[in-house]
């Protein structure tokens, strides 16, 4: 690449980056917020109340700088952290009334910042820009791929793209639009493993599937539910009153691929309802606690989806020549 053509590119994404958090600070001020604060304000109005260790994981930030923001927050009555009723030595962040309305002039001011950074731009390639952009971000994250490993960022989009090759799902992936979804999956991906890629402490496994709307394929950590190679999804949303976007997704796409630690099977999704969802209710709770308090949060009846195998032979992983039921 030429050095003229790499300074100008450097120079303007340096640039934009610096004018635009300092714009940002500058509309966030009458509203008596440091640039980070909003941030975590959008998170859990998107969330619910969560964990503050899954804050920390959502915003990418270290947990000293979350604690930090909470406090402030909390002194400001936007925020209120209560001990986790699943580990009372962690702490629950919520939103007040307060910071509920605040979020939402947030939200309003977010608007007017993007239109007024995309000013002038054709109508198409603004549409595009939080693609591009995104991808410009991993191709200088550093957490994305180990030391010594020389794929690149192009490679690792192909294989994103590409899903697993030859099994029911391929297409165009669309990351997720919230940051801890997208953070878990990049561990994923780059580990190769859903070891170690946790929510509150408690393991998780990698769901990937067809968006009902946009047909692109989409991937999201759920909690580990797991019953003789049958797994359940819970369609929480932390207890919000609205189902999550995947939920509708999997009762018009059913077919799904599900990984757990290094190995990926194709499974078949179907809602369960009587004494069937109340048997795997019983099973999600006691895999995950919080179910329980989240249920107590909202009216709606939460839903639970059974995903059924049905390819026996695992597509991924190190585990191809080892016996159905075996490990």
């Amino acid at each position: 690449m030429d050095f003229e053509y790499a300074d100008a590119l450097n120079q303007a994404i340096r640039l934009l980056s610096l004018r635009h958090r300092a714009r940002a600070a500058a509309l966030l001020a009458p509203l008596r917020l440091h640039p980070g604060q909003e941030v975590l304000l959008l998170e859990l109005a998107r969330t619910g109340p969560m964990i503050q260790a899954q804050l920390s994981e959502a915003l990418g930030c270290e947990p000293p700088s979350v604690t930090l923001m909470t406090r402030k927050l909390e002194a400001t009555g936007h925020i209120r952290r209560t001990p986790s009723p699943a580990d009372r030595r962690a702490s629950m962040v919520a939103l007040t009334s307060s910071g509920e309305a605040l979020a939402e002039q947030v939200k309003q001011l977010w608007c007017a910042l993007a239109e007024e950074t995309v000013r002038g731009l054709p109508a198409e390639l603004a549409t595009e820009l939080p693609g591009i952009l995104n991808t410009l971000t991993g191709n200088v994250d550093t957490r994305r791929l180990p030391p010594g490993d020389r794929r690149g960022p192009a490679a690792e989009s192909r294989q994103a793209r590409h899903i697993h090759r030859g099994v029911a799902l391929t297409g165009e992936y669309e990351p997720s639009a919230s940051g801890w979804v997208r953070d878990h999956v990049a561990q994923i991906e780059r580990t190769g493993t859903t070891d170690g890629v946790t929510i509150g402490g408690l393991p998780t496994v990698l769901v990937t599937y067809r968006g009902a709307r946009t047909g692109r394929i989409r991937r999201t950590p759920l909690m580990r539910v797991e019953h003789e190679g049958h797994y359940a999804a819970v369609a929480s949303k932390g207890g919000a009153p609205t189902n999550p976007q995947w939920y509708a997704s999997l009762l018009a796409e059913p077919v799904v691929e599900l990984q757990d630690g290094v190995v990926t099977r194709v499974y078949r999704a179907r809602e369960v309802f009587g004494d069937e969802k109340a048997l795997w209710w019983r099973r999600a709770v006691q895999a995950y606690p919080d179910y329980a308090v989240y249920q107590r949060k909202t009216e709606r009846q939460i839903p639970v989806i059974v995903l059924e195998p049905v390819a026996l032979e695992p597509i991924t992983g190190g585990t191809a020549d080892r016996p159905e039921g075996e490990g």
